[in-house]
């Protein structure tokens, strides 16, 4: 962004310039008096369309780019033409009632002022679109018509030729300071020098068509629109220099080039346009309103007083007036293009009462659409830091906008959001501002990660309990069941030859003890499934010892339990922690080449570490087969964690599990 307040100023005082000129050439037309044009006939729209237009385009452009010279050339122009406004009209009144004194003769220099944009087209012409001269000729050209001009405009106000072209031809007008010197006379010959200015502006003008013949891509397309402002300047340059519509020519001529430079900044991106749509809504609004008060307070004032001094009045009340309408417009129309921006605690305490409103996971898309629709945004997601989509709001548009969202120092997604139409991006007050929203969408994407992380807890724990039934149904029927049933129909066998056969019944007896043996195997079994009973015999410790000892039956690997004072753990922690350790000597006593094995536990108030190692040498990182993965899920089920592989010694299991807090 280029905008400067410097730039915004210029572009009001122009702006107020502007408007006093046609508040006052309004008052002065509905008068019935005469207005003269460069050539002495009463004209009534010329100057106002060239005020209006160049100075609302001049002040719209200055205030987007003042580093550009186009807005400050329009600006000048219109300025000046409002000076002749209001200076030429009186004078030439004054003249026409017969007043030829120094005070008239001096305002009739004035009518110089109407030359300023014929001059300025040329320089614009030049210069555009890069706001530089279009090579070295371009250079050459531009100061000679610089030149031509500050000629043309002393020697309009230094001699006596003005006098008598705008009042119609008049004799006996002399300059009241150089009339009759050689002064007068070498300013009344640099006035010839205007025809020069036109020729080399429609020279510029033909510069333009050129360019846009030989151009590519963009600039093709910025130069079009100019090329075709140019054609039409040439086409109304006959009738306005042989007379015929001179007036009607220049009017319609001075709206052509405004709108033709104006277009393709629009259309084009030179600068934002909604920006630029912005700002001529605040503008046109003040203008509507300022002169609509002008014309009521003088017309309010000449009931009181005169017109010489109503219209003066009205002037200055609308002057004061205008930067508090205009204030007052702007955040009205900011309100309107921007929404919540231009009062950033007040979006921010709004959203945040938004995203508190709805329970659950819907917060976070109800959260986008309430950001979208406070800022004006077309587009509104949030993701999480694998790029997955959580929620969405609109339809993305270039360029996007990405916003880390973090907590506790943690990525946890992004905030992203789609740049206002029109907009090649966010100023510094909307990145500040998505800055703190956020803020505000860390904690909550955190918390809908760990609500969808329970979901899926709760999910996986629902189906382990109901495989583990089926599993226990399955082992208990296709088990325990037929060998019950086969013990009783041994037994019922055994009794019917009790007295007939007692050899056969005492088989059927020993046949029944071992099935009987069998199946309290067999239950042990699926006891031993559900919980290990040393733990409960022997405690962690304990039956990790017996353990090791059965595994390492015959092997050269010894193992070694290191366990302090442990405090009463939960079961779901204390079977977790010995499937684990008996997993990892497993591996040991299988893969590992070593010879001495540790298995550490340490409990602190918050959690249990297990920490399984070995000396034997590992050729790299170890495979997720089906042992480590069990172990790293056990973990985890408890909110825990497992790391497995190899360590500078050997290798290594490290396994922690939170605990949960003691009243």
């Amino acid at each position: 962004m280029h905008r400067t307040r410097d730039g915004s100023r210029w572009a009001a005082a122009t702006l107020t310039a502007v408007l006093i000129g046609v508040g006052f050439l309004l008052w002065w037309v509905t008068a019935g008096r005469p207005l003269p044009d460069s050539a002495g006939s009463p004209v009534r729209v010329e100057p106002l369309v060239t005020m209006i237009a160049y100075g609302v385009a001049g002040a719209l452009l200055i205030d987007r780019r003042p580093d550009l010279p186009f807005g400050w050339l329009l600006a000048g122009a219109a300025v000046l033409v409002v000076v002749q406004v209001l200076i030429l009209p009186p004078a030439y009144a004054a003249v026409l009632d017969g007043d030829r004194g120094a005070w008239a003769r001096w305002g009739l220099t004035a009518g110089t002022f109407a030359f300023a944009p014929v001059a300025v087209q040329g320089l614009v012409n030049i210069r555009f679109p890069s706001g530089r001269p279009a090579g070295r000729w371009g250079a050459i050209l531009e100061k000679v018509i610089i030149t031509c001009t500050v000629l043309v405009m002393v020697g309009g106000l230094l001699g006596s030729t003005t006098l008598r072209d705008v009042a119609g031809g008049a004799t006996g007008l002399s300059h009241p300071l150089t009339g009759g010197t050689a002064v007068g006379r070498i300013a009344d010959a640099a006035i010839v020098l205007a025809p020069v200015v036109v020729v080399l502006g429609l020279i510029a003008g033909i510069g333009v068509v050129v360019r846009f013949a030989r151009a590519e891509g963009i600039a093709r397309q910025q130069l079009k629109w100019r090329a075709v402002g140019v054609i039409v300047a040439l086409v109304l340059f006959p009738p306005a220099v042989t007379g015929q519509l001179p007036a009607l020519s220049n009017t319609v001529d001075a709206v052509v080039f405004v709108l033709t430079l104006v277009i393709p900044v629009l259309r084009y991106r030179l600068w934002s346009i909604d920006t630029i749509l912005r700002r001529s809504l605040v503008y046109g609004a003040i203008t509507a309103a300022l002169v609509i008060g002008f014309a009521v307070l003088t017309g309010l004032a000449t009931r009181v007083v005169s017109r010489q001094v109503a219209a003066p009045v009205a002037a200055v009340v609308v002057a004061l007036s205008f930067v508090q309408l205009r204030d007052r417009t702007q955040r009205l129309v900011d309100r309107l293009f921007y929404g919540g921006r231009q009062d950033p605690y007040r979006t921010l305490r709004d959203l945040g009462q938004r995203l508190n409103a709805v329970p659950g996971g819907d917060a976070l898309g109800s959260f986008g659409h309430a950001v979208a629709s406070a800022l004006r945004l077309p587009y509104v997601a949030v993701e999480r830091a694998d790029g997955t989509p959580v929620a969405s709001y609109g339809t993305p548009v270039e360029p996007l906008e990405r916003r880390p969202l973090t907590y506790e120092g943690r990525l946890e997604g992004f905030l992203v959001a789609s740049a206002r139409r029109g907009e090649e991006g966010f100023d510094d007050r909307d990145h500040s501002l998505l800055s703190d929203i956020a803020g505000q969408l860390g904690p909550a994407l955190h918390t809908r990660t760990l609500t969808a992380e329970l979901l899926r807890s709760q999910q996986r724990l629902v189906a382990a309990r109901e495989e583990e039934r089926r599993r226990l149904r399955r082992e208990l029927h296709d088990g325990l069941g037929p060998a019950l049933t086969a013990i009783g129909l041994t037994l019922d066998a055994a009794r019917a030859r009790l007295e007939t056969d007692p050899p056969a019944a005492d088989h059927h007896i020993v046949t029944a003890r071992e099935a009987a043996a069998q199946a309290l195997a067999d239950l042990r079994k699926v006891v031993h499934g559900l919980r290990p009973p040393a733990l409960d015999d022997l405690g962690l410790a304990g039956a990790l010892r017996s353990q090791a000892d059965r595994l390492t039956a015959g092997s050269p690997l010894r193992v070694t339990i290191e366990a302090g004072e442990l405090p009463d753990l939960p079961a779901a922690v204390e079977v977790a922690a010995y499937r684990t350790a008996v997993e990892a000597i497993t591996n040991a006593v299988r893969h590992s080449d070593g010879r001495q094995c540790r298995v550490h536990l340490d409990a602190s108030v918050r959690e249990l570490v297990l920490r399984v190692d070995d000396d034997g040498t590992s050729a790299g990182p170890w495979p997720p087969g089906v042992g480590v993965t069990a172990m790293r899920e056990r973990a985890a089920e408890l909110g825990g964690s497992c790391q497995a592989g190899p360590s500078p010694g050997g290798g290594a299991v490290t396994a922690r599990f939170p605990l949960p807090e003691t009243p």
